[in-house]
């Protein structure tokens, strides 16, 4: 008989799973993302950050996705479409190591524009 995968790993498989955005756009269809105890959850996985926890993350932009996740803002737009594929974009982008993204959250929660840079 196999063994059940411990609790680390469902929770290591479900932050890299954050990395997924059609999933993400799941989460946000079903409203997961209005469930303070799913939000509780998602403020939980906040370990996964760790130096100690975060060598064991294949998939680093799930850590990018989770902080993310922490903004009502981010919650609200990515049930959009055209937010979906702009974040999917921006994913190829940071990939390719370029400073041309489109959604980057300010310190007050605005949206910078396009190729906008850090001040």
């Amino acid at each position: 008989m196999e063994d059940l995968p411990t609790r680390w790993e469902v929770e290591l498989e479900f932050v890299q799973s954050l990395a997924n955005i059609q999933y993400l756009s799941y989460l946000a269809q079903n409203e997961y993302l209005k469930k303070p105890e799913f939000l509780a959850y998602l403020e939980y996985l906040n370990y996964w950050r760790r130096p100690e926890y975060a060598r064991y993350v294949v998939y680093s932009n799930c850590l990018h996705i989770l902080t993310l996740l922490q903004t009502q803002e981010f919650r609200d737009n990515i049930v959009k479409p055209e937010f979906i594929n702009m974040l999917m974009n921006d994913m190829v982008k940071r990939w390719q190591d370029s400073d041309d993204v489109t959604f980057t959250p300010t310190e007050n929660g605005e949206k910078k524009s396009e190729g906008e840079k850090e001040k």
